[in-house]
């Protein structure tokens, strides 16, 4: 993270006591800390990652370090933290400063009169990571608001009453920052921009959120730049007027002409820097986009007043934020589009900023989920919180352009109506520029061929008209599986360490009906192409009824967050399944999708199919041809005709028939389907089928 020059870093190595029992008082740990300077961690860390394992309860974290600082009358001096899970209890040199809930919040406390400028300091920092109760109270009446970090099926353990709450993720996971020099401590700054219809121009508000010290009323200068693309596009000066206990201040101004977000399949994903002068307080510098989504009566989505059908995916990419590198972060999002991806869906849990950052720049679209994963406590006290803390992630993750869509719950079952009501007000409050849902719930949520049914049932493209999960697991490749299962486990299926790994068995071999085969290999292999075809089959499906009640889709899910076998296209250690590549195919902007009505039978050799051309982009394409090949022998060319933009192309509304080479015999044979827009490749499909003797 980068720091301005009065801004100091406190990362490090930090002494620690483990207090799983919380039996220990502030004293107590003061002097122990004295005593055992040894016993030293690294911060910013989750506590499983350097450690801690399977620990839950609280662990006091202690910093010493020395300033040297003369500070102006009327400064602040602030400590910030970045990211702590879940309790947090704090003092400086021996005062209590402040308590904090969450695990994905910055906040901060004033210790103006409490840091010593010119000394020794003494920051002690209480974490705390309960287990909840099992049966009790996890799964079914949580209430840490922790969505996927403490209770889901591709976290250790997954559902189990035993193991499901292992590997806590409690810690201080992200920078711990000293704070000097401001007379007002701003805490967020918020940017919202509408469109106006028919005007060649945005509007910006822009709402700093601050604290102050002083007792008097004073007026002061603010100067904002607006530059995008490096180039200062604009600059203004504005007078405020700053009053005891006043803690917000609103700027508004317009952009003539200006350069919209889009994803990355629509346009560019424009974005701009604003940076907030004063002599107040050091400069603040977000970035942000200007866009407009909306959702229409039938559930199409649009942006920018582009319809786009979605195409998307769920993430749950790391079990441990405080291990998500940026060089992770860019690979991630890099995948996620090279495999055609234009949303995803940050699946019950809030990131890293990072991450949001680099999905605004690639220009990806987000469903950004609020961290309730199923149900949880019914009082007024727990919704009271989770209305706090989905008003923190709004307003901490506000300015991110990709973002398209709050969500306020994850399979909520019957909290969709005494709970989310007020969850989604929350976020109405802070946000109308975005899509709000209530949640995520069973009833779009389709998973034929996994949990019931078959892969082929998504030909009726159940549960639209925006599908938000969808999939099937699959194993990873042997190289990986070896790394977190133990031979004996691999070798004798040992089902009980795989489940704890999160493989599900009576889906695998009585629903889905995938083969075991010799051996592993043949397993994984099998695995693998049973996932793959069921991606393929639905999303084709779903694909192919673009403008006929079908507006998106989400599979479930991209990537592994631990060492796991799961829904994943990608395992943790970053090897692509054949999922992957199924997915990639099927998610191209331009498709060429083909359905085979039935076997060729002999004597006729007449070859029957359906075929559509779908395009989600907003380009058309003229003079088009389709080509069938067979041993680079043309069977048939269908010429001239266009394809329009965003449009799903079902071929004459009619399957199409033409003989086959007599040269074809009984078995197997493969064609080449070539579509082609003035001789340029848009698509191409290869066709397996047989021919059979008709009885």
């Amino acid at each position: 993270m980068k720091t301005s020059s009065k801004n100091i870093l406190l990362n490090g190595l930090w002494n620690y006591v483990a207090d799983p029992e919380g039996k220990y008082t502030y004293s107590e740990i003061e002097k122990l800390v004295g005593e055992n300077r040894q016993s030293k961690v690294s911060i910013p860390s989750n506590w499983e990652r350097v450690g801690f394992h399977n620990f839950n309860g609280s662990i006091w974290f202690a910093k010493q370090f020395t300033l040297n600082n003369s500070q102006a009358q009327n400064e602040f001096s602030v400590l910030q933290f970045n990211g702590v899970d879940y309790f947090t209890d704090v003092w400086l040199n021996g005062k209590s400063i402040g308590t904090h809930e969450g695990y994905f919040q910055k906040f901060a406390f004033n210790v103006t009169d409490v840091l010593k400028r010119n000394g020794d300091n003494l920051l002690i920092v209480k974490v705390t990571s309960p287990k909840e109760i099992p049966g009790e109270v996890w799964p079914l009446k949580k209430q840490l608001i922790k969505g996927i970090f403490n209770h889901h099926d591709c976290r250790p353990g997954s559902w189990s009453l035993e193991y499901g709450q292992d590997q806590n993720t409690g810690g201080i996971w992200n920078d711990v920052e000293l704070l000097l020099g401001e007379k007002l401590f701003v805490k967020n700054v918020k940017i919202i921009s509408t469109i106006p219809t028919e005007e060649k121009k945005a509007r910006i508000t822009v709402t700093t959120s601050y604290q102050n010290n002083f007792t008097h009323q004073f007026e002061s200068k603010i100067k904002i730049e607006v530059r995008h693309s490096g180039k200062k596009i604009l600059q203004k000066e504005y007078s405020l007027l700053v009053e005891p206990k006043q803690n917000s201040f609103t700027i508004a101004f317009e952009i003539e002409n200006p350069k919209l977000w889009f994803s990355w399949d629509t346009g560019k994903p424009e974005l701009y820097q604003l940076e907030i002068i004063s002599d107040l307080f050091n400069s603040k510098n977000e970035t942000f986009g200007i866009k407009e989504v909306r959702l229409d009566d039938k559930q199409n989505f649009y942006l920018n007043g582009k319809k786009l059908f979605l195409r998307g995916t769920n993430i749950i990419p790391t079990q441990f934020l405080s291990e998500f590198s940026q060089d992770k972060i860019v690979k991630l999002v890099t995948a996620i589009k090279e495999a055609n991806i234009n949303v995803v869906r940050v699946h019950a849990h809030v990131n890293r900023q990072e991450l949001y950052d680099e999905f605004d720049k690639q220009g990806i679209l987000l469903w950004q989920d609020f961290p309730l994963q199923w149900t949880y406590d019914s009082s007024p006290a727990f919704a009271a919180n989770a209305i706090s803390q989905i008003k923190d992630m709004v307003r901490q993750f506000c300015n991110h352009a990709s973002i398209a869509f709050w969500c306020c719950h994850n399979e909520p079952g019957e909290q969709i109506k005494t709970l989310d009501p007020f969850l989604y007000d929350a976020v109405l409050s802070e946000d109308a520029s975005r899509i709000i849902r209530l949640a995520s719930n069973y009833e779009e949520h389709p998973y034929d061929g996994w949990y019931w049914g078959k892969k082929e049932h998504y030909a009726a493209t159940p549960m639209g008209p925006l599908v938000t999960e969808f999939g099937a697991q699959a194993l990873p490749e042997f190289s990986s599986l070896k790394k977190f299962l133990s031979p004996k486990a691999i070798s004798k299926y040992d089902w009980k360490e795989w489940e704890y790994h999160n493989f599900q068995f009576d889906q695998t071999f009585n629903i889905a009906k995938i083969d075991r085969g010799k051996n592993v290999n043949e397993f994984i292999k099998n695995s693998q192409i049973y996932q793959a075809d069921l991606l393929t089959t639905a999303t084709e499906f779903y694909r192919r009824k673009k403008n006929e009640g079908i507006t998106g889709i989400f599979q479930f899910m991209f990537v592994d967050c631990w060492p796991s076998i799961t829904w994943s296209v990608v395992d943790l250690y970053g090897k692509k399944k054949a999922g992957y590549v199924a997915l990639q195919q099927a998610f191209k902007p331009l498709l060429l999708s083909i359905r085979l009505r039935q076997d060729v039978y002999l004597p006729e050799a007449k070859f029957n199919a359906d075929i559509w051309m779908i395009n989600d982009l907003h380009k058309s394409f003229r003079h088009c041809s389709l080509s069938f090949i067979w041993n680079e022998k043309v069977l048939l060319e269908i010429k001239n005709f266009s394809l329009a933009e965003n449009d799903n192309k079902f071929f004459f509304w009619e399957s199409l028939i033409f003989n086959l080479p007599k040269e074809m015999k009984v078995g197997k044979h493969s064609i080449n389907v070539l579509l082609k827009s003035k001789e340029k490749l848009l698509d191409e499909r290869r066709l397996i089928f047989r021919i059979v003797t008709k009885k």
